[in-house]
C-alpha cells in the first residue's frame, strides 16, 4: 500500500503529517511526504502512484484535481475548515478559524458527484465538536471525521534530561498577535520577574521576552519536556471561547514525559488527571507555584498524562482511523491488533 501525504509548509501539521508517515512505513506500508511547494502535482503523483492521498481542501488546483480524476482507484482524504451549524456563532473578525470556502465547496460537490471522492474529510477537533463544525459536508455527501493531532513516537520517545535545558518553565511555541491575546495574560507575568521563575522559551518567531532562546533543534524538544519542571500548554483564543481545537503541543509534552499545566479547554478535559488545567491567568500561576514545590505530583501526573496518549493519540492511532475513513477496515484493526501486541507505541 503506497501513501501520499501533502505538505504545505513548516507548522504543527507538517509534524502530524511527519508521524502519519512514520507510523504507515513502521507498519510495512509505503508512506511519503509530497512538499507541493517544491514537486509538481504531475511529477509527484506520476512517480508515486498512491493508493491513498491525503491532501488539503484548500490546496486543490486544477493539476492536483486532474491527478485525482485520473485515478478512479485510489482512496482521497482531505482536510478541509469548517462548514456546519457553529459557523453562525462565530465572529470570523475576531477568531481565527478556518473556514472552507465557497469555492472549496463547490469544487468538493463536484468532485465527490463525479468521481465518489473524496472519501472523507477531517479537522483536528474531538468527534463531539465536528458534529458542529463540520455537519454540513453530509449535504454535499462527505464524511467528516477527526483526527486529532497525535505524538510522533519516533519523535519523541526517549526523552533525556538535559543540564542544558533544565528550568522551571520550558515552552516551546511561536508568538504572533493573535495568539499572543492569550500568552500575554498567562505566561508574560510570570516572565517579567526573572528571579523568581527560571525560563526557557523557544520558537520560530522571536519573542517580547529575556528568556527567549531562539530556535530548538527538533532533536531536543523531547528533552526540554523532559528537563523542564513545568511544561505550559496555551491554546489560541478561539479554543478557550468554543471549547474545542486541541492543539499539537500538549501531546508531545505527554508522550515526551513532561508535566503539563494547560489554559483550560473543554476539549482538554480527555486528558484527565494526566494534565492540570487552569481556569485563569491567575489560576495558571498558583498551580505553577504550587507544583514546583511537589516534585512527586509532578511525576505521578505526567506518567498518567505519557499513559493515556500512547494509550489513545499517536501515529499508528491516527494511521488506523486514516484507513478506516477509506473503508479499509481490515488494514485499520491490524494496525490496533499490532500496536497492542508489538508495543509499537512504546
Amino acid at each position: 500500500m503506497k501513501i501520499m501525504i501533502c505538505s504545505d509548509g513548516t507548522n504543527a501539521h507538517l509534524y502530524q503529517r511527519t508521524a502519519w508517515v512514520n507510523a504507515f512505513n513502521a507498519v510495512g506500508a509505503q508512506a511519503v511526504l509530497w512538499d507541493k511547494n517544491t514537486i509538481a502535482a504531475f511529477d509527484a503523483f506520476d512517480q508515486f502512484e498512491p493508493d491513498i492521498f491525503l491532501g488539503q481542501s484548500y490546496h486543490l488546483d486544477s493539476s492536483t484535481l486532474k491527478c485525482i480524476y485520473e485515478r478512479p482507484h485510489m482512496k482521497v482524504g482531505l482536510r478541509a475548515g469548517d462548514w456546519g451549524d457553529h459557523e453562525e456563532e462565530v465572529d470570523k473578525e475576531k477568531y481565527n478559524i478556518l473556514f472552507c470556502s465557497k469555492k472549496e465547496k463547490d469544487i468538493l460537490k463536484r468532485l465527490k458527484e463525479e468521481t465518489g471522492k473524496p472519501d472523507f474529510v477531517h479537522i483536528h477537533y474531538d468527534d463531539e465538536a465536528i458534529k458542529a463544525t463540520h455537519n454540513h459536508f453530509e449535504s454535499i455527501g462527505i464524511k467528516p471525521i477527526s483526527l486529532m493531532m497525535c505524538a510522533d513516537t519516533f519523535a519523541y520517545r526517549d526523552g533525556r534530561l538535559d543540564p542544558k535545558l533544565e528550568c522551571d518553565i520550558g515552552f516551546v511555541g511561536g508568538y504572533w498577535p493573535y495568539k499572543g491575546q492569550v500568552i500575554d495574560s498567562y505566561l508574560m507575568p510570570l516572565l517579567e520577574d526573572v528571579t523568581k521563575y527560571k525560563a526557557k522559551i523557544f520558537g520560530n518567531q522571536p519573542w517580547p521576552a529575556n528568556q527567549y532562546c531562539g530556535l530548538i533543534a527538533d532533536e531536543d524538544v523531547k528533552n526540554l519536556f523532559v528537563s523542564a519542571k513545568v511544561c505550559p500548554n496555551l491554546s489560541e483564543p478561539h479554543a478557550q471561547k468554543f471549547g474545542f481545537d486541541v492543539n499539537e503541543r500538549i501531546f508531545k509534552i505527554l508522550y515526551a514525559g513532561g508535566f503539563c499545566i494547560s489554559d483550560n479547554v473543554a476539549s482538554y478535559k480527555m486528558f484527565g488527571d494526566g494534565v492540570v488545567l487552569a481556569d485563569s491567568p491567575t489560576d495558571f500561576r498558583d498551580k505553577i507555584d504550587y507544583y514546583l514545590k511537589e516534585p512527586g505530583k509532578r511525576i505521578s501526573t505526567a506518567l498518567k498524562g505519557y499513559r493515556y496518549v500512547s494509550e489513545n493519540h499517536t501515529g499508528f492511532h491516527r494511521i488506523s482511523q486514516i484507513l478506516q475513513g477509506v473503508g479499509l477496515d481490515e488494514a485499520s484493526s491490524n494496525v490496533l491488533k499490532a500496536i497492542q501486541e508489538t508495543e509499537l507505541t512504546q
